[in-house]
C-alpha cells in the first residue's frame, strides 16, 4: 500500500527533475510513511511512498524486470499473488523479492495490458516500458485504490492524489463547472471529472497506455455480469498481511458480517489474535438517533470481539479543513466525520482495517432501492396529480416527524413531479441534494450561462445505456459505477491513507460480486424489505436485535449539528461576504437556504453541506489560503483571472434558459 507519482516528458532530450517527482512524493507521504522510492531517467521519473504491509523487509520500489526494460509503481494489494507468483516462476521468471508489486510487473512481461486480468485485489499501478516506449497505467474492477492524471502536449503525469499534481503545479487551476455542477448535485464528482479541467480520473476497471507519440489508448477491462459466476471467496483473502488487522464496526448488517468472519476465521486457525473492532459513538445534538453502539456491543460480546469505542464530538473546527484538505476534491459526504475519527484512533495502533463497504450496493440496502421501486408504479399516476403532490410537499414542515423521512418524501414526490422519465433520470432525482430549480437560483446570472447543467444526467444515462439493465438492476448499476466508486470508497480511501492506515473491503471483491450481483432483484428486496438475500444468509450468525434495527448508516446527526454545535461555522464560512467574494453564487439564496434550516422549514443540510465543502475547499485548492499545518498547494493562476475564464466560457451550452 503506498501512494505512487509520475512525470513522463514526450521529448527523450527533455530530463525530468527529480526535485519535482519529490514533491509528489512529499505531498504523498501520508500514504506511505515507511519507505520512499524514485526512477528518474532522461525523460521518465516515476515516485512512490510506501506503507509496508506485505515483505517488510523487501518490496522496495520502484521495482525493475531482469534487464531494467520495464519499471513499476504500485499501489494496493493484490491477495492471489503468491498463487500467481508461484505460476511466474514455474515459468522461468526470476522474482527476487516476496512482495505482490513484482509479480504484477512479471505479468505485464507476459500479457501487456492483459496483466490486469488475473489479479484479485485493490490496486493502481504504472508501468514505463522503455523497450515500447509506453506508460502504463491501470486501476482496479471497483476503484478502491485511486489515479488522476493529466495529459498534455509535453507529456503525462500521475498521481495516486490530486494534491500530488497540485503541488507540483502541473495543471493550470481552471475549474470544470459542469463538474463542479454535477457535485451540487450528488455530493462528490463523478468519475471521469476532476473539479479541475485539465486533470482526470481513470475510470474504475480500467487501463490507459500512453505513447511517446502522445497517442492515448483508454480500455474498459471489466464490467459488472450479467450472469453468475461460481466460486464464491470468503473473507480470509482480505487478511493477508504481514501486520495485525482491525475492524470498522457500526450496528449495521454489512460491518458486523465482516467482524463475525473475522472471528470465524481466527477461531478457525486457532490461537489466532482477537480481532479487534472500532466503533463510532456520537455526542451532541440529535446523537441518540444514529447511536449504534448497543448493536455493536452485542456482537462483539457473543464473538468475544474486543471493541474500542470512539466518541464523535460536533466540535469541527479543529479537524474540517484537514477533512477537506485530505479528500482533495469537493465531497460532501458526512460521514467524512466518523471515518477521519476512526481512522486516527486506529491508525495508531493498526496499519490494516476491514470495512463492511460495498454491502448496500451488493445487496440493496438503500432506501432509494426501494424508492425506486415505488417511483416506477407512482408515475403510471396522471403527471397532474403527481405535480400536485410535489408542489403540496413541499409545504411539509420538517419539524412534523422525523426530519430525514420528511426529506425524503419531498425528494421523491419531486423526483416523480415531471414526465414520466427513464431509469436514470428518475433514480438521479431520488439522489440529488440540489434539483434543478434549486441550483438555477443558487448560481449568479453569469455562472448560469457559463454551466450547461446536464453532467450529472449525462453520466447517468451513458453508463445507463452501456449497463443495459433497468430497474433494482439499473440502480445496483449505477451504484457501482457512481456512487461507491467515486463517493464512499474515494472517500475511506483519502481519509484511512490520511492516517497512514489501509482500508480494506471484503464486500467489494469482484470474485464475490460476479456471484451475487446478477442475482435477481425479487432475491434482494422482498415484500419491500431491504437485504433479504443477505439477512437471510446471516440468521443465527448476528444477534436477533440486528435484524430490526433501522438502517442508520455511517454518519452523524448532521442536520442538527448545523442548528446548534456548527452553526457558528457554517455562518462564518458561508457569510454574504465571503459568498460574494466567490462570485459563484446569489447571496440572498444561500441565506435563504441558512434561514429555511435553522427555523426548520425545510431540511437544507444537503445543499448545505456542499456549500460548506465546497468553500474550504476553495479556499484551500483555489486561493492557496492553506494553515501552516498543511501543505499548501501552489497554483499558476488567480482566482481572480480563473472564476472570468470560466464565468465567460461556454454561455451558449446554458439550458437555464430553457
Amino acid at each position: 500500500m503506498c501512494g505512487i507519482a509520475g512525470i513522463v516528458y514526450r521529448e527523450r532530450e527533455r530530463p525530468v527533475s527529480e526535485a519535482r517527482v519529490r514533491r509528489m512524493c512529499a505531498a504523498l507521504r501520508h500514504r506511505g510513511p515507511d519507505d520512499e522510492g524514485f526512477y528518474v531517467h532522461g525523460p521518465v521519473g516515476l515516485g512512490m511512498r510506501r506503507l509496508s504491509i506485505i515483505d517488510l523487509s523487501g518490496g522496495q520500489q520502484p521495482i525493475l524486470n531482469e534487464d531494467g526494460s520495464k519499471v513499476i509503481v504500485f499501489n494496493g494489494e493484490i491477495y492471489n499473488y503468491q498463487d500467481l507468483r508461484r505460476g511466474l516462476v514455474a515459468r522461468g521468471h526470476t522474482i527476487r523479492s516476496r512482495s505482490d508489486t513484482e509479480t504484477v510487473l512479471h505479468l505485464y512481461e507476459e500479457l501487456g495490458a492483459g496483466c490486469v486480468t488475473p489479479l484479485r485485489g485493490m490496486f493502481a499501478f504504472a508501468i514505463w516500458d522503455a523497450s515500447a516506449e509506453t506508460l502504463l497505467l491501470a486501476r482496479d474492477r471497483l476503484g478502491i485504490k485511486p489515479l488522476y492524471v493529466v495529459t498534455a502536449p509535453w507529456g503525462i503525469a500521475f498521481a495516486s492524489e490530486l494534491k500530488a499534481l497540485v503541488a507540483a503545479e502541473l495543471t493550470a487551476g481552471d475549474l470544470d463547472w459542469e463538474a463542479l455542477d454535477a457535485y451540487f448535485q450528488l455530493g462528490y464528482v463523478p468519475a471521469p471529472a476532476s473539479p479541475f479541467r485539465d486533470i482526470r480520473k481513470l475510470e474504475p476497471g480500467h487501463w490507459l497506455r500512453w505513447r511517446t507519440t502522445g497517442e492515448v489508448t483508454v480500455r474498459p477491462y471489466w464490467d459488472l455480469p450479467q450472469d453468475a459466476a461460481p466460486a464464491p471467496p470468503d473473507v480470509d483473502a482480505h487478511l493477508v498481511s504481514d501486520v495485525p488487522v482491525a475492524a470498522f464496526l457500526s450496528g449495521g448488517l454489512d460491518s458486523s458480517a465482516v467482524v463475525a468472519s473475522m472471528a470465524a476465521v481466527a477461531a478457525r486457525q486457532g490461537g489466532g489474535e482477537v480481532p479487534h473492532a472500532f466503533t463510532a459513538r456520537y455526542q451532541g445534538s440529535g446523537a441518540r438517533a444514529a447511536d449504534e453502539t448497543d448493536l455493536a456491543h452485542r456482537l462483539a460480546e457473543r464473538y468475544g470481539v474486543q471493541l474500542t469505542v470512539v466518541d464523535i464530538t460536533p466540535n469541527l473546527r479543529d479537524v474540517f479543513e484537514p477533512i477537506v484538505h485530505a479528500l482533495d476534491e469537493p465531497h460532501a459526504d458526512d460521514s467524512a466525520i466518523p471515518t477521519w475519527s476512526l481512522s486516527e484512533i486506529v491508525g495508531n495502533s493498526y496499519k490494516v482495517a476491514l470495512t463492511g463497504i460495498g454491502g448496500d450496493e451488493l445487496f440493496a440496502g438503500y432506501r432509494r432501492h426501494v424508492g425506486l421501486l415505488a417511483a416506477e408504479r407512482y408515475a403510471r399516476l396522471p403527471q397532474a396529480l403527481r405535480a400536485a403532490a410535489a408542489a403540496a410537499g413541499e409545504w411539509i414542515p420538517d419539524a412534523l416527524g422525523s426530519e430525514l423521512a420528511v426529506d425524503r418524501v419531498k425528494r421523491f414526490l419531486r423526483a416523480g413531479a415531471g414526465p414520466t422519465r427513464a431509469t436514470p433520470d428518475r433514480y438521479l432525482g431520488l439522489q440529488c441534494r440540489a434539483d434543478d430549480p434549486l441550483r438555477e437560483r443558487l448560481y449568479t446570472p453569469a455562472m448560469r450561462d457559463a454551466i450547461a447543467g446536464n453532467g450529472a444526467r449525462e453520466r447517468f444515462r451513458h453508463l445507463h445505456q452501456s449497463g443495459s439493465r433497468e430497474g433494482l438492476a439499473a440502480a445496483l448499476y449505477l451504484d457501482y459505477k457512481t456512487y461507491l466508486a467515486d463517493d464512499i470508497l474515494a472517500l475511506s480511501d483519502r481519509l484511512s491513507m490520511a492516517h497512514s492506515l489501509e482500508i480494506r473491503v471484503p464486500l467489494v471483491d469482484h470474485v464475490l460480486i460476479e456471484q451475487v450481483f446478477p442475482l435477481p432483484a425479487r432475491l434482494k428486496v422482498q415484500r419491500w424489505k431491504l437485504k433479504a438475500l443477505l439477512k437471510r444468509a446471516l440468521v443465527g450468525r448476528l444477534p436477533e436485535a440486528h435484524f430490526h434495527a433501522p438502517k442508520r448508516g455511517f454518519v452523524g446527526p448532521t442536520a442538527a449539528w448545523l442548528r446548534h454545535e456548527l452553526r457558528g461555522m457554517v455562518l462564518d464560512e458561508l457569510s454574504a461576504g465571503r459568498i460574494a467574494r466567490l462570485g459563484y453564487f446569489n447571496p440572498e439564496v444561500v441565506a435563504r437556504l441558512l434561514d429555511d434550516h435553522f427555523s426548520r422549514r425545510h431540511n437544507r443540510e444537503g445543499i448545505l453541506w456542499a456549500l460548506l465543502c465546497f468553500s474550504t475547499w476553495h479556499r484551500l485548492f483555489v486561493e492557496g489560503n492553506v494553515p501552516s499545518r498543511l501543505v499548501a498547494p501552489r497554483l499558476t493562476e488567480g482566482i481572480t483571472e480563473r472564476a472570468k475564464s470560466v464565468v465567460g466560457s461556454a454561455a451558449s451550452r446554458s439550458r437555464w434558459a430553457d
